[in-house]
């Protein structure tokens, strides 16, 4: 049954891999090969995806009950390193932005990429019309891709993946030094939303999140120094782990309430405060997963359960657009049932067997 769900785990990520090739920006030409097909029928890609999906998360549930070795897991990330950012323009503004500090040697948070004439990248930067959207830290790492690929749109976008490899692996070996167990690895490293939002559409949440936690982790060791830079770091990321502010006035608090109290903090700012700013991004929900994973598991069953149904919740987000082309429509009302209604299933069956037990 083993190899089974471990062969079947790795055919799939390897099809969503060449599946992510079909969704190229009209405007980007990687190659004109054959091996870089698009995808016109919207229909048919949709079904393939939501199976891609499905499978996936199943896989997902074995591994947690079954934990297999952890290069399982390395093999099908590097699959995805390798793939294309499909359904995110996110690492493409993150190139721009790149090429505006070090190759036109202005400040990104002044000018602005769509100021720079004859820009090539332009015409598939989604956010040409804004300054940097991240902080001083993201942009500082950015010059390693930024150099790394040369010039090369196809390299560059790769190397900031590759980067994001580095911080998932490591955010990896932090959960199993932390908690010395495999399964809480598996609830991180083999989550279908952490490899497609992290490893393939190549979001950089998970640096923000590796120096969030390691900072927490650090201060509650009394390295309070270290923790403090390296939780200032992850402000200077993306500013959503401001909210942990206030942990580092806690005092006589252990480690497992402390990254408890952590994930309710970064619930709030998910679910009340970024649809507020703009919407519930799938990528936010790795704040969740990466906090979640130092938790016991036995202590916290609900807390693992709901965040594993969030992350299969928020991946369907992307099929109503994948079926229409287009966002607006019906589109919004899709995307929130769609995020919603296996939410409250999971909750009102939860909610059941609390009930039961407290019956018996």
């Amino acid at each position: 049954m083993a190899i089974i769900v471990l062969l079947v785990f790795f055919a799939v990520t390897a099809v969503l891999g060449v599946f992510s090739y079909g969704f190229i920006d009209p405007n980007l030409v990687l190659s004109a090969h054959v091996m870089f097909p698009r995808i016109a029928d919207r229909p048919e890609a949709t079904i393939i995806f939501l199976v891609i999906i499905l499978v996936l998360f199943a896989a997902y549930l074995y591994f947690l009950k079954f934990p297999p070795k952890f290069t399982v897991i390395a093999g099908a990330a590097l699959i995805l390193v390798l793939s294309y950012p499909a359904l995110t323009y996110d690492v493409f503004n993150y190139i721009a932005t790149a090429k505006v500090t070090y190759l036109y040697r202005e400040n990104p948070y002044i000018v602005m990429p769509i100021e720079i004439p004859n820009e090539p990248n332009l015409a598939f930067t989604r956010a040409a019309n804004k300054t940097a959207l991240y902080g001083p830290v993201w942009i500082a790492l950015s010059a390693l891709p930024h150099y790394a690929g040369m010039g090369n749109v196809w390299r560059t976008f790769i190397a900031f993946k590759v980067l994001n490899a580095v911080f998932y692996f490591g955010f990896c070996y932090l959960i199993y030094r932390v908690t010395k167990k495999m399964s809480n690895v598996m609830f991180f490293a083999a989550n279908p939303l952490v490899l497609i939002e992290v490893l393939m559409n190549g979001h950089n949440d998970i640096t923000m999140m590796m120096a969030a936690i390691g900072g927490l982790l650090l201060w509650q060791q009394n390295r309070k120094v270290y923790g403090f830079l390296l939780l200032a770091a992850s402000w200077l990321v993306k500013g959503a782990t401001l909210v942990l502010t206030p942990l580092l006035f806690l005092k006589n608090i252990s480690t497992e309430r402390l990254l408890l109290i952590a994930y309710c903090l970064l619930s709030f700012v998910f679910f009340v405060i970024a649809p507020i700013r703009e919407e519930l991004y799938p990528w936010y929900a790795v704040w969740l997963i990466a906090t979640a994973s130092f938790l016991p598991l036995k202590n916290h069953r609900f807390i693992f359960g709901f965040t594993v149904v969030v992350s299969f919740a928020l991946e369907l987000r992307a099929l109503p657009y994948m079926w229409m082309g287009y966002y607006e429509g019906p589109g919004p009302l899709l995307r929130s049932l769609l995020t919603v209604i296996p939410i409250c299933c999971y909750v009102a069956y939860f909610c059941i067997l609390r009930i039961r037990k407290m019956h018996k």
